[in-house]
């Protein structure tokens, strides 16, 4: 019976090890990095020119301007949404909890549409 369970587990070891490694792969090819705003080291050099994408991937707008606490994390930034080469669109403020920052692709992700955002009051300066 011993010797009937020592086969068992290498039979058993020999089959995770053989298909462990693919499923390893799998999991990283779908693995994201996006993380808060409130992560982000350097925000205001890290954040300020950012892409702004919704949940779809679709261009949302840019970031202008972050606005950090004292402890200078984001609070909110001024994103220009709605201008092509920063012409004929608006400044909004949106709150830093509302982004994810994909470390990977340095694009600040927003579950908001485009239409939404562009519904927000003008940020006057």
């Amino acid at each position: 019976m011993r010797h009937l369970n020592s086969a068992a587990t290498l039979t058993l070891a020999a089959t995770l090890a053989l298909f462990a490694p693919a499923n390893a792969a799998d999991t990283s090819k779908n693995a994201t990095h996006e993380i808060a705003l409130t992560r982000v080291d350097n925000p205001k050099d890290t954040l300020v020119k950012a892409k702004v994408i919704d949940a779809k991937g679709d261009s949302v707008g840019s970031v202008d301007d972050v606005m950090l606490d004292k402890g200078g994390k984001p609070t909110s930034l001024k994103v220009d949404v709605g201008s092509f080469l920063g012409v004929g669109g608006k400044d909004v403020a949106m709150k830093a909890s509302t982004f994810k920052f994909d470390t990977d692709r340095k694009v600040l992700i927003t579950n908001m549409t485009k239409d939404q955002i562009k519904k927000l009051p003008e940020m006057k300066t």
